[in-house]
């Protein structure tokens, strides 16, 4: 059963006590196509999508200009915010998202649809102008783990020798959605497949006359023209990959 994505911040426009210049006109988004996602229905996925707080001009006193994006949920509905700020007072843009699942003899479908934006602007004199985003391409783009276990005939020296040789070691700045803190990547792995990175933890214990292989998987959803993401096809690529490395 798909769970919904947590609360990671409240959304800022809500909190603030600071003065605002009249905000511009709500837009209704009726030509934002939808987003799906294919979930599975043996397995619980959790789908996070990037937020973030990253300081994107300083001065002599320190950050003057944030750029940040948040999420929340109200009344049933997923909450997108869009802030640039000085770490008080700024300008955002907050989208609403409606949220539906309909579950199908194969899967559940779980789809996102923007319906409108809400811009704001803090403060009187040169307020922050309202950031805009591609939220069609921000819905597309997301992360989920999974964890699985494959056995094999060889030891773990050799299925640990197979992945040095056939597999990438994992970048040093991949990032966790919702965290600002790095992946300690030295004992981690990266490959691809149709329409996902993923960046993977592989430990291998005796077994039997072989090995246990265990994954620990993070994947990371690529920029797509489709509007449908088949996480349970991406689970079974990534599946296939590791079982053929762990057998070559």
């Amino acid at each position: 059963m798909f769970k919904k994505v947590m609360t990671v911040a409240m959304l800022a426009s809500t909190l603030t006590a600071c003065k605002s210049t009249p905000p511009p006109a709500e837009v209704q988004l009726t030509n934002i196509p939808s987003v799906s996602y294919k979930m599975p229905l043996d397995q619980s996925i959790d789908i996070s999508f990037n937020v973030y707080n990253t300081c994107v001009s300083s001065g002599d006193s320190g950050c003057v200009k944030y750029d940040s994006i948040k999420t929340a949920e109200a009344s049933g509905d997923f909450l997108v915010e869009r802030r640039v700020h000085n770490g008080t007072i700024g300008s955002g843009a907050v989208y609403t998202i409606k949220q539906s699942t309909e579950r199908t003899p194969d899967a559940n479908i779980v789809t996102y649809q923007p319906v409108k934006m809400t811009p704001y602007q803090q403060g009187f004199i040169l307020p922050f102008a309202v950031p805009s985003i591609d939220i069609a391409a921000y819905l597309k783009n997301s992360q989920f783990k999974t964890k699985f276990e494959i056995n094999s005939k060889y030891p773990s020296q050799s299925v640990k020798a197979n992945f040095d040789r056939l597999m990438k070691k994992a970048y040093g700045r991949f990032r966790i959605y919702g965290s600002n803190s790095k992946l300690g990547l030295e004992d981690y792995y990266m490959t691809t497949v149709d329409g996902a990175a993923v960046v993977m933890l592989v430990e291998s214990f005796p077994y039997r006359n072989g090995s246990k292989v265990v994954v620990n998987a993070i994947i990371e959803t690529k920029k797509s023209n489709k509007n449908v993401i088949d996480v349970a096809e991406i689970l079974k690529s990534v599946k296939a990959k590791v079982a053929e490395v762990v057998s070559a």
